[in-house]
């Protein structure tokens, strides 16, 4: 597993604008042309190290990364709870660290945390707590892509994971972002699983003939 170099005006620019994070939003495609390209390239392998153990952590995601982020070390966010969640970096003042992990060899730390109006598990991965639950998908039809990509996201859906199709003439990302949904799966309503891989059709006009 590889970690990414994150420097401190990187973080800023996380908190600042949650918008940015989803720039990873995988390929979009138009209707009828195929499935959208998965994510590119592989994750780096990590080098072979002694496995350092898991350390209760607290405290306000938000300010987590920072610190990591002076000590000059990456990090990679993870759920604490059996979830399997997307901790998004750019709402990390929604989340609260429950533990973390070093990773010595690669200069990196990754923080398991929960949402802060959730109660932290026991251990990691362990069954979440009654306030900790699966979110429903949202209802985003209606809504432009930006918006929609992020309710997603903080839903727990991986930017990785969200698939986009241009109902009409294709074009470029940039302008697509403006685009309404016109269609999503899973449903609004159904709730989040890990392995759901959300797909939008957009257009520049739902209601166009």
């Amino acid at each position: 597993m590889g970690f990414p170099d994150i420097s401190e005006r990187r973080i800023r620019g996380f908190l600042a604008g949650p918008a940015a994070a989803l720039a990873i939003l995988a390929g979009v495609t138009a209707c009828g042309s195929g499935t959208a390209g998965e994510e590119r390239g592989k994750p780096v392998a990590a080098h072979e190290e002694t496995e350092s153990p898991v350390h209760p952590a607290k405290g306000p995601l938000d300010i987590a990364m920072r610190k990591t982020a002076d000590d000059r070390k990456g990090f990679s966010l993870r759920d604490a709870t059996g979830l399997n969640r997307f901790v998004s970096p750019a709402h990390a003042k929604k989340f609260k660290v429950c533990f973390e992990k070093e990773k010595p060899n690669l200069s990196a730390v990754i923080l398991f945390a929960v949402r802060n109006s959730e109660t932290c598990p026991r251990e990691v991965g362990a069954e979440a707590k009654a306030d900790a639950k699966a979110d429903a998908t949202p209802n985003v039809v209606g809504t432009q892509l930006r918006k929609a990509a992020d309710q997603l996201v903080l839903a727990g859906y991986a930017p990785r994971h969200i698939h986009v199709d241009i109902s009409g003439k294709a074009v470029s990302k940039e302008r697509s972002w403006s685009y309404e949904v016109c269609g999503q799966t899973p449903a609004a309503g159904t709730p989040y699983a890990a392995d759901l891989r959300p797909r939008l059709v957009i257009s520049a006009s739902c209601h166009q003939g």
